[in-house]
């Protein structure tokens, strides 16, 4: 038995004599596990104390300090001040409700006490889910020691890191060591999973490379990465609606396959409907998976080889991207398993992508709205539509975040996200801090109207013609 777990025991026992009322919520410590649905269960303390008529609670943190000098933690809509995660709450019938107050604010608290049990739940945000815990005491900080070997765990991450990471030339940037001594110093004052989860979170600033992650999860990392092969969204994050002679296809995510059946579909009532023009609104996407093939597959009109992932093992050995000689050589990936990508890319370096035109097949004038929060694979999805010549790309250059992550165990239920493959688009080169530009320029929020103006001119103009 650990020896946070002894304290909380011990304590409560020593409580359980007196019982606690919930007015006698104030002034009491508690061992919490925030059950989240985006960083995994989440182990910390809170602590609750008396403020005017309600109660306030924040964590026990014993890296806060070196947290909010972070840079990404001193940003307008963080705010740390009241603790690294912190609610307020009154008393309410059968329980306690309130609100977040760190580092974000705004998300309901629901609580209930009973005995020296807590349990509720957070409406959203990073930490939106279940929320248990168990009463210790009034403990402090100071007295409670740290519920993981946290240098531990960042050191066995950081062997997953030099292992699998696209390009090991990144890890020694000026950005990337000086992240690592940073995160270094979170984690020998962590005292709990918040502080080497936010910490994390807050060092990172997406410098050299995206989509790395840390979180906690209840499944080993190949269990996640098998789950992927049959995720569905479960919602309709694939859509069509009709005016006049005009289609509009918004995409939500690319990840699940009911997403790509989503987009069949959508495809299949455009071409009942018989739409002369398509608008295809990929604004906000933030990526995912295949289901950019049906999305792109439906409007090419011949074969389409967009570009290449390259991962570690090409890094190692070249100093170059590969030659067109070289990738005319490879045969061409064309699977829809994650799994299988995600094996492939690191054992049979480079990966070549091929569409296929499918039917029905779009023929009229498309137009494709994204702006600076498509992300990852809808980057993809752009930037082959670019190639294609088909379409007229229309709003704002995408972020530039397009490499490929898989997930990997690092130590006592943490997994590490990193990215093991950087995508090059054959026409336009490396697409990782870059981004994909437009042809026109426009707001977000104006890309849309901007997108069936120039459709109805091009549609006035073939009927003229």
């Amino acid at each position: 038995m650990n020896t946070p777990l002894r304290i909380a025991i011990c304590l409560a026992l020593a409580w359980a004599a007196t019982g606690l009322a919930s007015a006698d919520l104030g002034g009491t410590t508690w061992s919490v596990t925030l059950e989240t649905r985006r960083l995994g269960p989440i182990e910390t303390y809170l602590a609750f104390e008396p403020c005017g008529d309600s109660v306030c609670a924040h964590s026990l943190s014993g890296a806060i300090e070196l947290i909010r000098a972070q840079p990404r933690a001193r940003t307008d809509d963080v705010d740390l001040s009241p603790g690294l995660f912190a609610f307020t709450v009154h008393e309410s019938a059968g329980g306690w409700t309130g609100e977040t107050s760190a580092p974000w604010s705004g998300r309901t608290v629901s609580l209930a006490i009973d005995g020296h049990t807590l349990t509720g739940s957070i409406d959203g945000g990073l930490f939106g889910g279940p929320v248990t815990g168990t009463l210790v005491g009034e403990a402090t900080m100071a007295e409670l020691e740290r519920i993981r070997d946290y240098p531990s765990i960042v050191a066995v991450a950081e062997q997953v890191v030099e292992s699998k990471l696209f390009d090991p030339d990144d890890l020694e940037t000026e950005a990337y060591l000086d992240f690592r001594r940073r995160l270094g110093e979170i984690a020998a004052a962590a005292k709990d999973d918040l502080d080497l989860l936010l910490g994390f979170r807050f060092a990172w600033a997406n410098d050299p490379f995206s989509h790395f992650e840390l979180r906690r999860a209840t499944t080993p990392a190949a269990a996640i990465i098998e789950s992927f092969d049959s995720y569905d969204v479960g919602e309709q994050a694939a859509r069509v609606v009709f005016d006049g002679d005009l289609a509009v296809l918004t995409v939500d995510t690319m990840m699940g396959n009911d997403t790509i059946e989503h987009i069949r579909a959508g495809y299949r009532e455009i071409a009942a409907k018989g739409s002369k023009a398509l608008v295809i609104d990929l604004r906000g996407n933030g990526g995912g998976a295949f289901a950019v093939k049906p999305l792109v597959e439906h409007v090419i009109d011949q074969p389409l080889e967009p570009g290449y992932f390259i991962s570690h093992g090409w890094n190692v050995s070249h100093d170059q991207a590969p030659t067109s000689a070289e990738l005319a050589a490879i045969e061409p990936w064309q699977g829809w398993s994650l799994k299988a990508f995600w094996e492939g890319v690191q054992e049979e370096d480079p990966i070549k992508l091929r569409f296929e035109p499918a039917e029905p097949n779009f023929d009229g004038p498309v137009f494709v709205l994204v702006d600076g929060d498509s992300a990852s694979a809808t980057e993809l999805a752009a930037d082959a539509f670019r190639s294609s010549g088909v379409t007229t790309l229309v709003g704002e250059r995408t972020v530039g975040h397009m490499l490929s992550q898989s997930f990997f165990d690092a130590s006592d239920g943490f997994i590490v996200s990193l990215p093991v493959a950087d995508y090059y688009s054959t026409a336009h080169g490396r697409i990782e801090g870059a981004g994909v530009p437009v042809d026109i320029e426009s707001a977000s929020a104006d890309a849309l109207d901007r997108a069936k103006e120039l459709a109805r001119v091009t549609l006035g103009n073939t009927i003229a013609n």
